[in-house]
């Protein structure tokens, strides 16, 4: 969070499975193509297209993410990174009392199957007092 980690340490891979006009969603790796494409750079089915998170929250989706081979500054989305960091233990440690809200930070994304599951764990737990 206090930037200092190199930016090419957060650059995500992510292969482009088939032409760009076929993919009915703009995912990262999507617009990643194509501004690539937009700057003369030809990305096309079956290139690893690797790119960098920079305003997660951007109106346009082309201007959420900067592909790789176009970075200019050190700038990158530390919230998004610290998100997709938490996403992987939360999912997996969240039925032992994991929440990435003991971090101090929470999510406002939509809920996820786990978040279910430690809530009606939290509710066993304190059904199981009242009867002691």
């Amino acid at each position: 969070m206090n930037g200092g980690i190199e930016i090419t340490d957060l650059v995500i891979s992510k292969l482009l499975r088939q032409n760009i006009e076929k993919y009915r969603s703009l995912f990262p790796h999507v617009a990643a193509a194509i501004r690539l494409n937009i700057s003369g750079v030809i990305a096309d089915r079956g290139d690893n297209i690797q790119y960098v998170y920079t305003d997660s929250n951007h109106a346009d989706p082309l201007q959420r993410i900067t592909p790789a081979k176009l970075i200019s500054s050190e700038e990158y989305d530390r919230e998004k990174y610290l998100e997709m960091l938490l996403d992987s233990p939360e999912a997996v440690l969240s039925v032992f009392g994991f929440n990435r809200s003991l971090y101090g930070f929470d999510k406002k994304k939509a809920y996820h199957w786990w978040n279910e599951i430690y809530q009606q764990r939290e509710k066993d737990i304190k059904s199981a007092k009242s009867e002691l």
